[in-house]
């Protein structure tokens, strides 16, 4: 499995994990990788990915709020607020990719699952905090 698709597990988790807190965040994801098709080696990595994600939620969500002063985390999509939270950990706390490369990945992710809007209100969020 490529970086492109772990990434967008590691989305998908962050995203339904939003609806469904009450569980633990492991079960959660054991839960959601019974369905993934992935390497024990893919799924660690997966695993590390969100929980590193919500060891720095409050962190992240700080930037975002931040520079999103028009659409605060509380009137942002979820789908748009899962993508954010996962690029700027990237961008801010995973010195092994590129900016470039989590930009990029942000706005693909939103033009996928996203509004027609997502992936240039991704692009904004995201170029201000990797310019910080």
């Amino acid at each position: 499995m490529n970086r492109s698709s772990m990434r967008e597990h590691v989305f998908k988790m962050i995203f339904s994990y939003g609806f469904d807190s009450e569980e633990a965040i492991e079960e959660h994801m054991d839960q959601y990788l019974e369905e993934v098709n992935a390497s024990e080696k893919e799924i660690a990595y997966m695993k590390q990915r969100v929980i590193d994600v919500y060891d720095h939620k409050s962190e992240i969500d700080e930037q975002l709020n931040a520079v999103s002063l028009k659409w605060p985390l509380s009137r942002m999509a979820n789908v748009d607020a899962a993508i954010l939270r996962l690029m700027v950990y990237e961008v801010v706390y995973d010195a092994d990719i590129p900016n470039g490369v989590a930009i990029n990945e942000g706005i693909e992710l939103a033009k996928k699952y996203g509004g027609d809007q997502s992936p240039k209100f991704v692009n904004g969020v995201i170029a201000k905090i990797a310019n910080r």
